[in-house]
């Protein structure tokens, strides 16, 4: 089995390392909406969108940048944001290309839809080491829908276009880049394959394409498509980002209108959460509910909402930028915003129990001793942990009576028994963990 407790905290978005379950129910959280949203607005007279549909990233020195995607006449520029705290965002005038006659403002790429960024200290040349994946919106109909482009930085803001773009054609408007995959030791792309490219009735699926240079793209193949459950939904774009050795996508779900022809270009849209353990087969998690959804009817996002390339790290939260709009995607004239959501560190699916005890046991692994942490909320509860050994009998000292009772809330607890505080005297034996739950959550677990 894929479940190595040393490597990565374990999760439950799926059930890979689940062997038996009972009493627990497993719950998909929803990130909390910033209470201060929206967080970017239209600030330019020529602004019309200002939302997180792109890229944030947080430097080292822990400022935050966005690469989002602006509005203009029917054009998509590329502009740059800043922020100290990933809340309040300075746009800069970054005297770059000029609009209307002045060029003060923060476009960094004109014509430049979805720009997807990654900082890829690896290659050796410095003038590439920012890469941008986008679509071009300057290429002529009737091929305008049906380009994806590459760009390369030096440093996130002077931005040379690949002489040799588009560098895949047949594909939609959206699409997302996961970046350098060192499992196939090949950069990764998820994109929507343009009309001529679905076979069947047309609708927006996600594939994955793939680049040994970052220049030359694999032909896509299909990762998420709709199924014959769900006739009116579409999968409009699928951010993908890895995290504790998962593969995350967010598609944003397209609700369509049965009544308009094929394509739609009416409808609803949510993120909904998948997840995948090698990036090529997928399976949407939560029972296929919302996971960021819209608003409430008068909300800035009660039409659509959206999200950037991945979540950012704040502390033990994880910080979901995105956009949110007022109306849905046949309006001309919805306003987006740029938003924020947070999402406790490893929430994305907990085991829940209630006031009679519920358990579950883990699948075998080879133990290699350290400490055992719980990402869990035990208020008004109580958690332990037995130890069993290969066939399922608890060892004698490690039972859950022998667990000290967790019975707070914290991202890191150590579990600790009556005679021992980690494992390391059961260093390379067959074990199970079995965690007991009483009004407490679970989020993950991990051996450090």
């Amino acid at each position: 089995m894929d479940m190595n407790p040393y490597q990565h905290r374990q999760l439950f978005i799926d059930d890979a390392v689940i062997s038996e379950i009972r009493g627990l129910a497993k719950t998909m959280n929803q990130p909390v909406k910033y209470a201060g949203n929206p967080i970017l607005r239209p600030s330019m007279p020529w602004e019309r969108d200002a939302g997180f549909v792109g890229t944030v990233m947080r430097d080292d020195d822990g400022s935050f940048r966005a690469w989002y995607q602006g509005w203009h006449y029917d054009r998509y520029p590329a502009c740059y944001a800043t922020s100290m705290d990933g809340v309040f965002w300075r746009k800069p005038d970054l005297g770059l290309i000029e609009v209307e006659g002045s060029a003060a403002n923060n476009r960094v790429m004109e014509e430049a839809c979805v720009p997807n960024v990654i900082h890829d200290p690896r290659d050796p040349d410095p003038a590439r080491r920012y890469k941008m994946l986008y679509w071009d919106f300057s290429i002529p109909r009737p091929n305008r829908a049906a380009s994806v482009s590459v760009a390369f930085s030096p440093d996130g803001i002077r931005w040379t276009p690949f002489e040799g773009n588009p560098v895949l054609t047949g594909t939609g408007d959206t699409h997302s880049l996961l970046g350098w995959d060192e499992r196939v030791g090949k950069y990764v792309a998820y994109v929507r394959p343009g009309r001529a490219a679905v076979q069947g009735p047309y609708r927006r699926l996600i594939a994955r394409s793939v680049s040994d240079d970052f220049t030359t793209w694999s032909e896509p193949e299909t990762a998420l498509a709709p199924d014959e459950d769900e006739p009116d939904l579409e999968f409009y774009n699928m951010p993908v980002f890895k995290y504790e050795g998962l593969y995350l996508g967010l598609p944003w779900a397209y609700y369509t209108y049965p009544e308009e022809p094929r394509s739609r270009a009416g409808g609803m849209m949510d993120v909904q959460l998948a997840v995948s353990r090698d990036g090529i087969e997928w399976a949407r998690a939560g029972g296929r509910a919302s996971f960021i959804p819209t608003g409430p009817s008068g909300s800035l996002d009660q039409g659509m909402v959206a999200c950037a390339r991945e979540p950012v790290r704040v502390g033990d939260e994880l910080w979901f930028y995105g956009s949110g709009s007022d109306g849905d995607h046949g309006l001309r004239q919805r306003n987006a915003r740029g938003m924020l959501s947070k999402l406790r560190l490893d929430g994305f699916v907990s085991l829940d129990a209630g006031p009679e005890t519920g358990w579950l046991v883990t699948k075998p692994f080879t133990c290699r001793g350290g400490a055992l942490h719980v990402n869990a909320n035990a208020r008004g509860g109580a958690l332990a942990v037995a130890v069993l050994d290969a066939d399922g009998f608890q060892f004698d000292d490690m039972r859950h009576l022998d667990s000290a009772l967790f019975d707070g809330d914290s991202v890191r607890h150590q579990v600790t028994w009556q005679s021992h505080t980690t494992l390391d005297h059961l260093r390379g034996k067959t074990i199970r963990l079995k965690f007991y739950l009483t009004s407490a959550t679970l989020y993950s677990f991990h051996l450090a």
